[in-house]
């Protein structure tokens, strides 16, 4: 049996050492940057963030954005969970049961989990974890752009062409978020999680990364100088990750969410992207509105081990 003391250790990053090591590493996934994982902690303030590197053998570095509540942990907090590997890493990622092991005994932990895409969602993240052993989670829904903008437009319900055409004939204007959009964004988020009683975790700094235009694609479409929606977008060497669509209720009378997200499709199909990933559906009108654009569903995939499992 290979003595994983001996040949594999987990340790604790600083957060400046996390962003320097992570600026140099490989990954398939935005959500490892701290930025994403701020998030997610003012989501779920149960958790705490303790930056890990995993040392493999003579194999290569892990960057683990490990998230801690109590005995427990995850990788990640906000969209999936992300695994960073050192750029002279080669070969296929340890098994998870294997990794989790060593995790969870350098940690004093006694169980990790993770999510991560449908299989289907990127072929270069399915070289990278597809040998980990996962059950079905919720599903998500993936949309096509491989073919590019027009051919997703094409492919769209006539519903979803109609209510892009009728903001834009109100004079609606779609266009990337400045920074001068900053406390829209805010405003947009809390009266969107508003209308489901939902109070905002976020404050204006929180949000700031999403418009510099390398974190995040976002696009606000406004009348005049009221910003009325906006669709935010991750992007990553695997796809895009829609996040957040936020309207007001002048917005949502005008379709304003359509054209903010129809523009911000056109930005990723320009950009090169081949999957969206638009995530899962609350109610029937999510449903609706991602299928209308062309989505289909498909499970998402729970990974998890706890101590005293077989390996």
């Amino acid at each position: 049996m290979t003595d994983l003391r001996e040949k594999n250790s987990a340790s604790v990053l600083s957060e400046s050492a996390w962003d320097a090591r992570l600026e140099a590493a490989r990954a398939e996934l935005p959500f490892a940057r701290r930025c994403w994982l701020t998030l997610g902690l003012a989501d779920s303030p149960d958790l705490r963030f303790v930056p890990t590197a995993v040392r493999w053998g003579h194999t290569g570095e892990l960057l683990l954005p490990l998230c801690v509540s109590g005995r427990r942990a995850q990788i990640g907090c906000y969209g999936y969970g992300s695994v960073a590997v050192s750029a002279d890493w080669r070969g296929e990622l340890p098994g998870f049961a294997g990794l989790a092991e060593v995790v969870c005994r350098d940690h004093g932990l006694a169980e990790l989990s993770t999510l991560i895409p449908p299989a289907d969602a990127s072929p270069g993240l399915e070289r990278q974890l597809g040998h980990w052993p996962t059950r079905p989670g919720r599903n998500t829904h993936l949309l096509d752009l491989t073919e590019g903008a027009d051919a997703v437009w094409k492919a769209a319900k006539g519903s979803s062409r109609t209510a892009v055409r009728r903001a834009g004939a109100l004079g609606l204007v779609a266009s990337a978020a400045l920074p001068a959009h900053r406390d829209d964004l805010l405003r947009l988020h809390r009266q969107t999680l508003g209308r489901n009683g939902v109070a905002s975790a976020y404050s204006a700094s929180d949000i700031a990364f999403l418009l510099d235009g390398d974190q995040a694609v976002t696009i606000v479409v406004a009348d005049g100088d009221a910003v009325l929606a906006a669709s935010v977008f991750a992007v990553g060497t695997a796809g895009a990750y829609h996040l957040m669509q936020l309207t007001c209720e002048r917005g949502r009378k005008a379709n304003a969410g359509h054209l903010a997200f129809w523009s911000a499709l056109t930005t990723l199909a320009d950009r090169g992207i081949g999957t969206v990933d638009l995530g899962a559906a609350v109610g029937d009108g999510q449903e609706k509105f991602k299928a209308g654009w062309g989505a289909f569903a498909a499970a998402t995939r729970v990974v998890h081990w706890q101590y005293g499992e077989a390996r």
